[in-house]
Order: C-alpha cells, then sequence, then structure tokens
C-alpha cells in the first residue's frame, strides 16, 4: 500500500487493516499479553509467599518448578488428545490462561500441604521427616485431588469445546501431580537437598530446633 499511495494525495494517509482477520490477529496478541504478565505475577507472588510460609529459598524453587512441569505435561498430553486423536485444529486460545491459573492455585495448596508438614520435622533426618509428612498428608492430598477432579469432569458433558479442554488439562495435571510428582518428583529433590532445603535460614531453623 506504500508503495502505491506515494506521491499521490494520499502519500500521508494513515493507512489500517480492518475486518475479521485483523481483529483475531489483535485479540491473539492482547491474550498473549495477558497471559504472559499474568504468569510472571502468579510465580512471583506465589514464590513469596512461599519462601516467607516455609522459610527457605531452595524449597520454593523446586515447588514452583514441578507445577510448570505438570502444566507443560499437561498440556502437551492434552494436545495430543485434541489434535492428534479428534482432529481439532489447536487448542482454543483462552484455555492456556485459565487452566494455568487453575492448575497452579490447586498444586500450590497440596505443595504446601506437603511441605508444611515437612516443616513440623525439621527437627528429624530428611528423609525421615518427608516419608513422614507423605504418610500423614498422602491421602488428604489424594482425596483432595479424587474430590476436585470429578467437580471438575462435570464440564465434560457442557459440549463447549473450551469447557473439554480446560476440564481435561486439569484433570491430566490433577493426576499426575498427586500420583506421580509430589509423591516421586519433590521427595527426591527434598532428599538431594538435604539441610540445605532452608537456606539460607539455616541458623533460624538450627535456633528453633535446638539439639539436646
Amino acid at each position: 500500500v506504500k508503495r502505491v499511495i506515494k506521491d499521490t494525495k494520499l502519500e500521508n494517509a494513515k493507512v489500517a487493516v480492518g475486518g475479521v482477520s485483523s481483529m483475531h490477529k489483535d485479540l491473539d496478541s492482547i491474550s498473549k499479553a495477558d497471559y504472559s504478565r499474568t504468569v510472571l505475577l502468579m510465580l512471583i507472588g506465589i514464590s513469596l509467599i512461599l519462601i516467607i510460609l516455609l522459610r527457605s529459598l531452595i524449597m520454593p524453587l523446586y515447588l514452583i518448578g514441578s507445577l510448570v512441569l505438570t502444566y507443560f505435561t499437561a498440556m502437551a498430553i492434552s494436545e495430543k488428545i485434541f489434535v492428534n486423536l479428534l482432529g481439532y485444529t489447536g487448542i482454543s486460545w483462552a484455555v492456556p490462561f485459565f487452566a494455568f491459573v487453575i492448575l497452579v492455585a490447586l498444586g500450590i495448596d497440596y505443595s504446601i500441604f506437603l511441605m508444611d508438614r515437612f516443616n513440623e520435622y525439621r527437627n528429624m533426618p530428611v528423609q525421615i521427616a518427608i516419608l513422614l509428612s507423605m504418610k500423614k498428608m498422602g491421602t488428604v492430598i489424594i482425596s483432595a485431588a479424587v474430590i476436585l477432579g470429578g467437580t471438575f469432569a462435570a464440564m465434560m458433558p457442557s459440549g463447549v469445546l473450551s469447557l473439554v479442554e480446560i476440564a481435561t488439562i486439569l484433570l491430566i495435571g490433577l493426576a499426575l501431580y498427586s500420583l506421580v510428582v509430589l509423591p516421586l518428583f519433590v521427595p527426591v529433590m527434598v532428599k538431594t537437598f538435604g539441610e540445605a532445603n532452608w537456606w539460607p535460614f539455616l541458623k533460624a531453623k538450627d535456633h528453633d530446633n535446638p539439639i539436646d
């Protein structure tokens, strides 16, 4: 257009694009910007809360990492289901945003259940503390995941594709987090870091639980 209107009366005119395609392009740009901003703010806010609650900089890192890993795994599996198996062109544009918000909010609750109990046993050896925490909280976490999974499964018969996709991602994510990531990945990370789980609050930890 700029080449065609050069040296004409319209040379200084403002050129814009309208129609359905441009509306979808604007919607895509806005949704991506909102998604990125929301993810950043959520992760920063959750990190600060976990640092204060768990008195550690290490535990929040691998807890948030476990949630991000679960989210992307659930998204990948869901895309395989809807695109490769069911033949849809892709996941609806609004689905990643809502799925991330809900899955991270639920997953961090389960993490806090486990790690708060782990902190109660911090005067014990790390391996014994995490085993006791899993023993005490495992049933609670799995029960909560089953109940919430049933709630989200009620969205399946709605017939609205975006709701079905969100429900599928959440069901897969809850199953992965409560049955695989939280019982396996998190305890492995706890055992790997050992006493460094409470870094940089190691002195405060020792002061709270003096050795007789």
